[in-house]
Protein backbone atom coordinates (compact mmCIF):
# COMPACT_ATOMS: atom_id res chain seq x y z
CA UNK A 1 0.00 0.00 0.00
CA UNK A 2 2.80 2.64 0.47
CA UNK A 3 3.90 1.36 -2.80
CA UNK A 4 0.58 3.16 -3.83
CA UNK A 5 0.48 6.12 -1.40
CA UNK A 6 3.16 8.58 -3.39
CA UNK A 7 1.90 8.79 -6.86
CA UNK A 8 -1.97 8.62 -5.89
CA UNK A 9 -1.91 11.77 -3.65
CA UNK A 10 -1.99 14.14 -6.73
CA UNK A 11 -4.22 12.21 -8.31
CA UNK A 12 -6.30 12.37 -5.45
CA UNK A 13 -6.38 16.17 -5.17
CA UNK A 14 -6.54 16.13 -9.08
CA UNK A 15 -10.16 13.95 -8.78
CA UNK A 16 -11.36 15.96 -5.40
CA UNK A 17 -10.94 19.14 -7.63
CA UNK A 18 -12.68 18.01 -10.63
CA UNK A 19 -15.34 16.86 -8.34
CA UNK A 20 -15.60 20.54 -6.82
CA UNK A 21 -15.53 21.72 -10.20
CA UNK A 22 -18.20 19.81 -12.03
CA UNK A 23 -20.23 20.11 -8.80
CA UNK A 24 -20.10 24.21 -9.08
CA UNK A 25 -20.97 23.87 -12.50
CA UNK A 26 -23.36 21.30 -12.75
CA UNK A 27 -25.45 22.99 -9.49
CA UNK A 28 -25.24 26.63 -12.13
CA UNK A 29 -26.52 24.26 -14.72
CA UNK A 30 -29.62 23.18 -12.73
CA UNK A 31 -30.12 26.44 -11.22
CA UNK A 32 -30.37 27.88 -15.15
CA UNK A 33 -32.04 24.96 -16.85
CA UNK A 34 -34.76 25.51 -13.58
CA UNK A 35 -35.64 29.47 -14.07
CA UNK A 36 -35.70 28.07 -17.82
CA UNK A 37 -38.33 26.27 -16.98
CA UNK A 38 -39.80 28.08 -14.82
CA UNK A 39 -40.09 31.14 -17.99
CA UNK A 40 -41.37 27.96 -20.24
CA UNK A 41 -44.32 26.86 -18.35
CA UNK A 42 -45.15 31.12 -17.40
CA UNK A 43 -45.31 31.65 -21.56
CA UNK A 44 -47.47 28.62 -22.29
CA UNK A 45 -49.64 29.61 -19.03
CA UNK A 46 -50.25 33.18 -20.90
CA UNK A 47 -50.69 31.47 -24.18
CA UNK A 48 -53.39 29.33 -22.79
CA UNK A 49 -55.02 32.29 -21.00
CA UNK A 50 -55.02 34.38 -24.01
CA UNK A 51 -56.44 31.10 -26.16
CA UNK A 52 -59.23 30.78 -23.60
CA UNK A 53 -59.87 34.77 -23.42
CA UNK A 54 -59.68 34.10 -27.75
CA UNK A 55 -62.51 31.16 -27.40
CA UNK A 56 -64.83 33.21 -25.02
CA UNK A 57 -64.66 36.43 -27.57
CA UNK A 58 -65.88 34.11 -30.12
CA UNK A 59 -68.56 32.73 -27.88
CA UNK A 60 -69.65 36.29 -26.75
CA UNK A 61 -69.79 37.41 -30.40
CA UNK A 62 -72.12 34.61 -31.27
CA UNK A 63 -74.62 35.05 -28.86
CA UNK A 64 -74.35 38.77 -28.57
CA UNK A 65 -75.87 37.87 -32.84
CA UNK A 66 -78.16 35.51 -32.27
CA UNK A 67 -80.00 37.97 -29.61
CA UNK A 68 -79.53 41.05 -31.78
CA UNK A 69 -80.64 38.64 -34.65
CA UNK A 70 -83.45 36.58 -33.08
CA UNK A 71 -84.23 38.91 -29.97
CA UNK A 72 -84.58 36.05 -28.02
CA UNK A 73 -83.87 36.19 -24.09
CA UNK A 74 -82.37 33.15 -23.67
CA UNK A 75 -79.08 34.66 -25.17
CA UNK A 76 -79.28 36.80 -22.26
CA UNK A 77 -78.16 34.54 -19.70
CA UNK A 78 -75.41 32.81 -21.79
CA UNK A 79 -73.94 36.44 -22.75
CA UNK A 80 -73.92 36.99 -18.77
CA UNK A 81 -71.94 33.59 -18.09
CA UNK A 82 -69.64 35.18 -20.93
CA UNK A 83 -69.44 38.39 -19.63
CA UNK A 84 -68.12 37.16 -16.47
CA UNK A 85 -65.63 34.76 -18.14
CA UNK A 86 -63.73 37.05 -20.21
CA UNK A 87 -63.20 39.56 -17.35
CA UNK A 88 -61.71 37.06 -15.55
CA UNK A 89 -59.58 35.96 -17.86
CA UNK A 90 -58.44 39.28 -18.92
CA UNK A 91 -57.91 40.14 -14.86
CA UNK A 92 -56.17 36.60 -14.97
CA UNK A 93 -53.79 37.82 -18.20
CA UNK A 94 -52.71 41.04 -15.97
CA UNK A 95 -51.60 39.50 -13.22
CA UNK A 96 -49.22 36.58 -15.35
CA UNK A 97 -47.42 39.63 -16.32
CA UNK A 98 -47.63 41.80 -14.27
CA UNK A 99 -43.56 41.47 -13.84
CA UNK A 100 -42.72 42.38 -18.07
CA UNK A 101 -44.00 46.28 -18.73
CA UNK A 102 -44.36 45.80 -22.29
CA UNK A 103 -46.87 42.78 -22.15
CA UNK A 104 -48.06 44.61 -19.18
CA UNK A 105 -49.11 47.57 -20.78
CA UNK A 106 -50.63 45.72 -23.71
CA UNK A 107 -52.64 43.43 -21.86
CA UNK A 108 -53.91 46.57 -19.62
CA UNK A 109 -54.97 48.13 -22.97
CA UNK A 110 -56.90 44.89 -24.05
CA UNK A 111 -58.54 45.08 -20.62
CA UNK A 112 -59.70 48.44 -21.62
CA UNK A 113 -61.08 47.55 -24.95
CA UNK A 114 -62.45 44.52 -23.72
CA UNK A 115 -64.12 46.60 -20.84
CA UNK A 116 -65.31 49.46 -23.42
CA UNK A 117 -66.72 46.82 -25.28
CA UNK A 118 -68.46 44.93 -22.64
CA UNK A 119 -70.24 48.42 -21.61
CA UNK A 120 -71.11 49.23 -25.16
CA UNK A 121 -72.61 45.68 -25.17
CA UNK A 122 -74.65 46.30 -22.25
CA UNK A 123 -76.01 49.76 -23.52
CA UNK A 124 -77.16 47.19 -27.29
CA UNK A 125 -78.41 45.00 -25.13
CA UNK A 126 -80.43 47.70 -23.35
CA UNK A 127 -81.84 49.57 -26.35
CA UNK A 128 -82.47 46.42 -28.94
CA UNK A 129 -85.37 47.10 -29.99
CA UNK A 130 -84.61 50.19 -31.49
CA UNK A 131 -81.33 49.07 -33.29
CA UNK A 132 -80.62 48.68 -36.66
CA UNK A 133 -78.98 45.31 -38.65
CA UNK A 134 -76.46 47.77 -39.86
CA UNK A 135 -75.62 49.22 -36.01
CA UNK A 136 -75.43 45.64 -34.47
CA UNK A 137 -73.08 44.66 -37.12
CA UNK A 138 -70.65 47.28 -36.56
CA UNK A 139 -70.73 46.31 -33.51
CA UNK A 140 -70.21 42.93 -33.92
CA UNK A 141 -67.26 43.95 -36.32
CA UNK A 142 -65.66 46.06 -33.44
CA UNK A 143 -64.97 42.43 -31.60
CA UNK A 144 -61.78 42.49 -34.05
CA UNK A 145 -59.78 45.07 -31.91
CA UNK A 146 -59.60 42.70 -29.15
CA UNK A 147 -58.76 39.98 -31.62
CA UNK A 148 -55.44 42.40 -32.87
CA UNK A 149 -54.50 42.90 -29.17
CA UNK A 150 -54.76 39.20 -28.77
CA UNK A 151 -52.71 37.87 -31.48
CA UNK A 152 -50.12 40.96 -30.53
CA UNK A 153 -49.59 39.23 -27.08
CA UNK A 154 -49.63 35.66 -28.48
CA UNK A 155 -46.52 36.61 -30.82
CA UNK A 156 -44.21 37.79 -28.07
CA UNK A 157 -45.04 35.00 -25.73
CA UNK A 158 -44.52 32.22 -28.85
CA UNK A 159 -41.30 34.18 -30.12
CA UNK A 160 -40.12 33.97 -26.15
CA UNK A 161 -41.17 30.55 -26.36
CA UNK A 162 -38.47 29.42 -29.13
CA UNK A 163 -36.26 31.37 -27.35
CA UNK A 164 -36.48 29.57 -24.24
CA UNK A 165 -36.81 26.10 -25.73
CA UNK A 166 -33.49 26.67 -27.61
CA UNK A 167 -32.03 28.21 -24.31
CA UNK A 168 -33.18 24.39 -22.78
CA UNK A 169 -31.68 22.68 -25.14
CA UNK A 170 -28.72 24.61 -25.31
CA UNK A 171 -28.23 24.02 -21.08
CA UNK A 172 -29.03 20.20 -21.64
CA UNK A 173 -26.45 19.85 -24.30
CA UNK A 174 -24.00 21.65 -22.00
CA UNK A 175 -25.27 19.21 -19.24
CA UNK A 176 -24.16 16.51 -21.65
CA UNK A 177 -20.63 17.74 -22.49
CA UNK A 178 -19.96 18.05 -18.56
CA UNK A 179 -20.89 14.84 -17.94
CA UNK A 180 -18.61 13.54 -20.63
CA UNK A 181 -15.78 15.51 -19.94
CA UNK A 182 -15.53 14.85 -15.96
CA UNK A 183 -15.79 11.08 -17.11
CA UNK A 184 -13.12 11.28 -19.42
CA UNK A 185 -10.55 13.62 -16.90
CA UNK A 186 -11.62 11.48 -14.50
CA UNK A 187 -11.12 8.23 -15.95
CA UNK A 188 -7.86 9.70 -17.44
CA UNK A 189 -6.80 10.91 -14.14
CA UNK A 190 -7.74 6.74 -12.69
CA UNK A 191 -6.03 5.55 -15.40
CA UNK A 192 -2.69 7.90 -14.37
CA UNK A 193 -2.25 7.02 -11.27
CA UNK A 194 -2.46 3.19 -11.67
CA UNK A 195 0.13 3.27 -14.39
CA UNK A 196 2.37 5.62 -11.85
CA UNK A 197 1.54 3.48 -8.50
CA UNK A 198 2.69 0.31 -10.96
CA UNK A 199 6.09 2.10 -12.04
CA UNK A 200 6.44 2.85 -8.65
CA UNK A 201 6.18 -0.60 -7.44
CA UNK A 202 8.41 -1.94 -10.13
CA UNK A 203 11.18 0.72 -8.66
CA UNK A 204 10.69 -0.92 -5.41
CA UNK A 205 10.74 -4.33 -6.29
CA UNK A 206 13.61 -3.82 -8.39
CA UNK A 207 15.30 -1.78 -5.42
CA UNK A 208 14.22 -4.25 -2.86
CA UNK A 209 15.81 -7.25 -5.34
CA UNK A 210 19.22 -4.73 -5.39
CA UNK A 211 19.24 -4.76 -2.23
CA UNK A 212 18.41 -8.44 -1.68
CA UNK A 213 21.48 -9.63 -3.87
CA UNK A 214 23.73 -6.71 -1.89
CA UNK A 215 23.41 -8.36 1.15
CA UNK A 216 23.59 -11.69 -0.56
CA UNK A 217 27.35 -10.42 -2.04
CA UNK A 218 28.25 -9.41 1.30
CA UNK A 219 27.07 -12.49 2.82
CA UNK A 220 29.66 -14.25 0.88
CA UNK A 221 32.38 -11.73 0.87
CA UNK A 222 32.37 -12.17 4.51
CA UNK A 223 32.18 -15.82 4.87
CA UNK A 224 35.15 -16.19 2.09
CA UNK A 225 36.93 -14.04 4.28
CA UNK A 226 36.59 -16.16 7.14
CA UNK A 227 37.39 -19.20 5.41
CA UNK A 228 41.02 -17.57 4.41
CA UNK A 229 41.46 -16.37 7.97
CA UNK A 230 40.85 -19.69 9.34
CA UNK A 231 42.94 -21.47 6.77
Amino acid sequence: MRWFARPLIPVIAALLTLFVVTGFLGLKNWRDREAVDLSLEHGRQVIDTLDRLRTIIVDLESERHGYLATRDPAYLKAYGVSDESVRREAEALQALVADDPLQSFRAGHLALIISEKLREIDELIKTAAHVSAQEAQAMIRGMDDIRLQIDLLQDVERLRLVRWEKRAEELERRRTRLTVAAGAIGAVLVGTAMALARLEAKRRRKATEENVQLHSDRSEERRVGKECRSR
